[in-house]
């Protein structure tokens, strides 16, 4: 089975969807799926672009008007209206990109059935951002997309709701992200607090994902800055790329006189990222909305307790005892930390329990094995 997929950007520094794809399409290889990506490389370093063992990554420019239609390549619209024919099925990922658009043009052309994964693009925070442009691009593009595709892949029960709520009749099916726990050995080989000394004996309270406002980076500046008055020895580490959030959460850090307790990396790969897993003593992402967050996984999966909004779809978090599901507001988020930090016993019993909740649940290997059987389902429709 030949699998082609398309994403408009493969960059580390665009978070989760990019990752997704690095990790099901690695883990689809074994399950006899070939498989090749297509993206572009856009304003991006071509060292930022993920590699994955094993796949292909076919990489062309992106041109005018990307900056308002990401991902568009009438380079990367021919080589897929070209080379799609040779593979079995295209899965798109992500919504609003001319790359899903040329995805699915292609599939059209080959007669291929299609699958599109949503990844977050549905819940109301993310369609009421910038809503006039999507209304305008729903009702000419995205719309027919969506009614034409063979299969939605939704990651949570909370995104099947939103896309039934909309009135596609498109068969869903539910396949959360996953991943691999060999990613994540028990000793990084950096020590993080020797690059950030700061860091070194106080109890860490990590942030790690895309620095932008969905993220809820508002409400975690505030909630720190609670924190931070009842427990002297806190530091906030904060990791990842700045997407246009960084100056507003510094700017509240600063106004409740916390900013030198803050620490912010930028963003960190390899063995550096997970020494930020191992230097923390619990996670925190009080996101406005995810569709399925990776960082939440990946703290997991490094035996981390975890405090997450109830936007982030994740309630097995609380279910299964390993962290804190809050509402999105200042107290509760600061609340939650806070029992943490007063609790160790607690604290690891629910780390412990995070990292058996991904091993039994949330592998790329059980995502893989599913998505296999989708794509097995579809070709057998097809044929």
């Amino acid at each position: 089975m030949k699998v082609l997929h398309v994403i408009y950007s493969m960059s580390a520094k665009l978070g989760g969807p990019p990752a997704a794809v690095r990790g099901l399409t690695a883990a689809l290889v074994p399950q006899g799926v070939h498989c090749e990506i297509v993206t572009t490389l856009g304003p991006v370093a071509e060292s930022d672009v993920l590699p994955v063992h094993g796949v292909p990554i076919h990489q062309f420019d992106t041109e005018f008007p990307a900056p308002f239609w990401p991902g568009f390549s009438r380079k990367l619209g021919r080589f897929l209206d070209a080379e799609a024919g040779s593979f079995d099925l295209v899965h798109a990922h992500q919504t609003l990109s001319y790359s899903t658009y040329a995805a699915f043009r292609a599939a059209r052309k080959h007669a291929l059935p299609s699958v599109l994964s949503l990844r977050g693009n549905f819940s109301a925070v993310a369609l009421g951002h910038k809503r006039f442009r999507k209304w305008i691009y729903g009702q000419a593009l995205l719309n027919g997309i969506l009614r034409s595709a063979d299969a939605l892949h939704v990651v949570s029960s909370a995104e099947a709701a939103q896309v039934a709520a909309l009135g596609y009749e498109t068969p869903a099916f539910l396949i959360p992200n996953g991943v691999s726990l060999d990613e994540t050995p028990p000793l990084a080989q950096v020590d993080l607090t020797t690059e950030y000394p700061r860091l070194a004996g106080k109890r860490v309270i990590l942030f790690l994902g895309r620095l932008h406002w969905i993220k809820g980076l508002d409400v975690l500046a505030r909630s720190f800055a609670m924190v931070a008055r009842k427990f002297p020895d806190s530091m906030l580490l904060v990791v990842g790329p700045d997407d246009g959030a960084r100056g507003t959460m510094e700017s509240v850090l600063q106004s409740n006189g916390v900013l030198d307790r803050a620490v912010f990396t930028g963003m960190l790969t390899g063995d550096r990222k997970q020494a930020a897993f191992q230097c923390a003593d619990l996670f925190v992402q009080p996101s406005y909305s995810e569709g399925f967050s990776n960082a939440i996984l990946e703290a997991l999966a490094a035996g981390l307790p975890v405090v997450v909004s109830d936007r982030c779809n994740f309630p097995e978090v609380a279910g299964h005892g390993a962290g804190f599901v809050v509402p999105l507001d200042d107290r509760t988020v600061w609340e939650a930390i806070g029992k943490l930090l007063s609790d160790s016993r607690m604290a690891a019993r629910m780390g412990r329990n995070g990292r058996k909740l991904v091993a039994e649940r949330y592998t790329w290997q059980t995502a893989a094995a599913s998505m296999a059987d989708c794509y097995r389902s579809l070709l057998g429709r097809n044929s």
